[in-house]
């Protein structure tokens, strides 16, 4: 059964990054893990990258050229723009290499354990760069649960336990989706999720997580900072600046 983001908080979008916009950036974040592989970083960097394996968006740059940083922003918001209005809130967004199962995440919610809440309405777009699902781990999600966490009182640790779950939610209603490298698992921040449990000891995933918003306040941002606001901004001065030539009079 499709996935609906309006009725189920989630949907799949297949080949949601070109084969072109996958490629480079594969390629950049090859290099910030060859980095930090190779004993690069500082301490406060590499602790998180040995703890859980996370880059934070905000810190790539220590990575990589800061223009790979850029550049590697850059397309994800062209990418994400595919969603509609949005804001890629990168300050939340990270890149993520599961190696180790122990590692993985337990139900939560970005709302309550993402730090995401002033950007509501918010969405996550996960982006696997490996094949998720069945030999590698996927997202596991609890479909629709995005309405009722709002009304539910939030876990005083962010995680949920699978009694809790159990006890909320039937068990029919989660869903664990299939994707390969270029698509995209887009659900809302209030979503109840975790690493899809496998197996097995070892595991090697990739992952990128953006975060957009749709709060009025950010999307005037991202409207400020399009290349059509931008060029009319500049169109407006050159049209202030030839009438003061035309008047005769020296622009202040």
């Amino acid at each position: 059964m499709p996935l609906r983001l309006e009725t189920d908080g989630a949907a799949i979008v297949r080949g949601f990054l070109s084969h072109r916009q996958f490629s480079r950036i594969a390629e950049i974040v090859g290099y910030a893990f060859a980095f930090l592989d190779a004993g690069g970083g500082d301490a406060g960097l590499r602790e998180n990258w040995i703890l859980v394996g996370t880059i934070w968006m905000t810190n790539l740059e220590h990575c990589v050229a800061p223009e790979l940083a850029r550049e590697l922003v850059t397309l994800l918001s062209r990418a994400t723009r595919k969603l509609g209005s949005s804001y890629l809130a990168a300050d939340i967004c990270s890149i993520r290499r599961l190696t180790d199962w122990h590692r993985r995440l337990e139900w939560h919610t970005d709302y309550h354990g993402g730090g995401t809440a002033h950007y509501d309405p918010c969405f996550n777009i996960w982006l696997p760069l490996t094949a998720v699902g069945r030999e590698q781990p996927s997202v596991e999600l609890v479909r629709g649960s995005h309405r009722r966490m709002r009304e539910l009182p939030p876990s005083e640790t962010g995680v949920f336990t699978d009694e809790w779950v159990a006890e909320h939610f039937p068990p029919t209603d989660r869903i664990v989706p299939d994707l390969e490298p270029r698509d995209a698992l887009i659900f809302d921040h209030s979503m109840l999720h975790r690493t899809q449990p496998l197996e097995r000891e070892t595991v090697s995933r990739m992952s990128i997580e953006c975060r957009v918003s749709r709060h009025p306040a950010y999307l005037a941002v991202a409207q400020a900072r399009s290349p059509r606001m931008m060029i009319a901004r500049q169109l407006g001065k050159l049209a202030s600046f030839l009438g003061w030539v035309r008047r005769g009079m020296p622009p202040k």
